[in-house]
């Protein structure tokens, strides 16, 4: 109730409007990612919240704004928006993407040659993260209307990273050719014959 009346005296008295998604005058590209710990951008981790570097950390990110941010093509800034919406809203399409951006910083060399190997190791944590905390999380195409699952995207983010997928994940050969990641013991055993 309180929060509601200091909205209300806020827009009645001082004209107050809500603020940007994030600080358009601040420059959020060409970075060098410096990770902030063992943990950061990995749920449940928060401390991407504490980052000196994180330029959405006091002011968030807007649902169109991290489309946008992820549209520009820079890992760093990327990272630290979905990094953010994950502290926030921990799902995982947060995390799929605070992993995908880790691999492009660790891919095209965007932290410091002697941080590169702690980069992979976050990337493949997010990655792991997704097939652990958020197995049946989706995402959607550009028109937003079809979604596709992200265990399968983040079990190859592992492989090709180097990694290996833990927690009895494996890829099985769909009908139409493709692959798609189940959890072994998700699949049926074969009934047993009397």
């Amino acid at each position: 109730m309180r929060a509601i009346i200091l909205a209300g005296l806020c827009s009645l008295a001082w004209g107050c409007v809500d603020g940007p998604a994030y600080l358009y005058g601040e420059r959020i590209t060409g970075k060098t990612f410096v990770p902030m710990g063992a943990a950061v951008g990995v749920y449940p981790d928060q401390s991407v919240l504490r980052d000196p570097e994180n330029p959405f950390a006091n002011t968030g990110v807007g649902a169109e704004t991290r489309w946008e941010i992820e549209a520009y093509g820079d890992p760093v800034a990327a990272f630290y928006s979905w990094a953010t919406l994950l502290a926030f809203i921990p799902i995982g399409e947060h995390q799929f993407y605070a992993g995908l951006n880790l691999q492009r910083i660790f891919q095209e060399g965007r932290a410091a040659p002697d941080d590169l190997p702690a980069v992979r190791a976050l990337a493949i944590a997010a990655f792991q993260a997704v097939l652990d905390e958020f197995p049946e999380s989706v995402t959607f195409d550009a028109t937003g209307t079809i979604g596709y699952g992200l265990a399968t995207p983040a079990y190859e983010g592992i492989v090709e990273l180097g990694g290996v997928p833990r927690g009895g994940w494996t890829l099985v050969a769909t009908a139409d050719g493709g692959r798609v990641a189940v959890k072994t013991s998700d699949i049926p055993l074969p009934e047993e014959a009397p």
